[in-house]
């Protein structure tokens, strides 16, 4: 699955970027991963990162990447979705990033802080993703609200 439908062999690129900063610089895979989930450069650049970091780095989508003001663990599906960081949370959600369904606790937090900072662009990948689970109708039902029959 490729939500954003970036040309594949971008994907080299990053992976040889990533390698040098890891293997020649020394810098642990965890730190360039929330550097990219921070980052405000183009979606590409922090899909790919996200997506070679997770997959050739073994990352962790799921990590604790702080609490909120209520002392609950902010994820980084979450984090990426209050940073309006749409290449972040399209990678995060092909890599699974999140625990139970599109109409689960988890993503629909993500979906409702993408809706309340009216960020179209998270939305709209997390629509699409959605759609390839089949379940975009429940998903759409569940972010207004309604009874899910």
């Amino acid at each position: 699955m490729n939500l954003l439908d970036l040309p594949e062999e971008q994907r080299d690129h990053f992976s040889k970027s990533v390698q040098v900063l890891v293997q020649k610089h020394r810098i642990d895979p965890n730190e360039i991963f929330m550097n990219a989930l921070e980052s405000q450069e183009a979606p590409e650049m922090n899909y790919w990162m996200i997506k070679v970091l997770i997959q050739e780095h073994f990352v962790s989508p799921q990590q604790s990447v702080g609490q909120d003001a209520e002392g609950e663990t902010v994820k980084p599906l979450q984090a990426a979705a209050l940073l309006k960081n749409v290449g972040a949370v399209a990678a995060l959600l092909e890599a699974n990033a999140f625990q139970g369904s599109v109409t689960d606790k988890e993503f629909q937090l993500t979906a409702r802080i993408a809706s309340k900072q009216e960020d179209q662009a998270v939305l709209g990948v997390m629509m699409k993703y959605a759609q390839a689970m089949g379940h975009l109708e429940t998903f759409m039902r569940e972010l207004e609200g309604a009874p899910v029959h």
